[in-house]
């Protein structure tokens, strides 16, 4: 009987050992994963607030720069450009939005406008081979996707149904919500078009790449009051995390028109 007594102790202790190693166990692994979250939020508010340095930087630099002749690169998008702020590796790229076509020209309906974008459409998909719809017919429908005085039933046809955006575009990436679209569509056009708020899409031709310079060779060189945004992208590097932040600048009045805490759209 008294073995049996010291047998049951004796499970009761396992018992109790291994319950007290598996509630440790437990308490440890929560404390790293709260440990390792607050460290993410940690990087993630620290390489914010560095990207909005590195912001302001790059909006006073362009704000005495008069055109983008004065730049000191000679394409579209620039060199990487690496620096340092509080042992924090950045980089950052500026892309010349005067290189892409303004999806928001289209919203007026202007036929020269709706024109050009035609003819960058099916040179898109020639070059590509990726199938989309055919030029006008997309111009048109870009242009009724803006229109606050219209609503397409085509969208209200669809599964799940929705509407028509019925305002200019924020992002160029809504092109792919447009009636007709598809997302290989979308990936194609991705690198020749772009959304800002204006009415007008003047082109830096002599910067463009050759298919640009191809579709838009009538062009005249944009002149000083012409609008002219800049995207900015900046990668703070923590260890083996990036933190991306994207801003549309309106470069010559030093102005944010976007900020996105992600990488830039293609």
């Amino acid at each position: 009987m008294k073995r049996r007594q010291q047998g049951v102790a004796l499970i009761t202790a396992l018992l109790i050992v291994a319950l007290a190693v598996t509630a440790a166990v437990g308490m440890a692994m929560r404390g790293q994963a709260d440990i390792r979250r607050s460290s993410a939020v940690f990087e993630r508010d620290l390489s914010r607030e560095i990207a909005l340095g590195a912001e302001k930087m790059v909006l006073q630099v362009l704000e005495q720069v008069d055109s983008a002749d004065e730049l000191l690169w000679d394409t579209c998008l620039s060199p990487v450009l690496p620096f340092e702020v509080d042992q924090v590796q950045l980089q950052a790229t500026l892309d010349n939005m005067r290189c892409r076509f303004n999806l928001n020209a289209l919203a007026s309906g202007d036929e020269q406008q709706q024109a050009e974008f035609a003819r960058l459409v099916d040179r898109v998909a020639q070059d590509s081979g990726v199938a989309m719809p055919a030029g006008s017919q997309l111009a048109l429908a870009v242009t009724d996707w803006m229109n606050p005085e219209t609503d397409d039933p085509v969208y209200r046809l669809q599964q799940p149904p929705r509407l028509s955006a019925n305002r200019t575009m924020l992002v160029a990436s809504e092109l792919a919500s447009v009636s007709g679209m598809s997302a290989e569509a979308w990936q194609a056009l991705a690198p020749y078009v772009t959304a800002y708020p204006s009415d007008q899409s003047p082109i830096d031709v002599e910067r463009s790449n050759d298919l640009i310079k191809a579709v838009f060779s009538g062009r005249t060189a944009p002149g000083n009051d012409a609008p002219w945004f800049m995207r900015l992208q900046i990668v703070a590097h923590f260890g083996e995390r990036n933190f991306y932040q994207c801003t549309l600048l309106d470069a010559p009045n030093g102005r944010v028109v976007l900020r996105e805490q992600t990488a830039c759209e293609p």
